[in-house]
């Protein structure tokens, strides 16, 4: 039973050692949606992505809080 399950265990895992995690490479950063070469573009993009990224949800929750809703439906 052993030898049987281990043939179809490594089967199934074969692939998944020899491609990792699918990224070529494997340099840190290749998967970002900016590149690493200049410090002061990185900085920019980064501070852009973590601002509106952090800050959207709490300006949908502020819009929400603030709608009128109490006024009757128009017919």
């Amino acid at each position: 039973m052993w030898p049987t399950l281990r043939k179809s265990i490594g089967n199934f895992a074969g692939p998944l050692k020899r491609h990792g995690s699918g990224y070529s490479g494997g340099s840190p950063g290749v998967n970002l949606p900016f590149g690493l070469d200049s410090p002061m573009r990185f900085t920019l993009f980064y501070l852009i992505a973590g601002i509106v990224g952090f800050g959207a949800p709490f300006l949908v929750i502020r819009h929400q809080m603030l709608r009128n809703v109490t006024e009757d439906p128009k017919e």
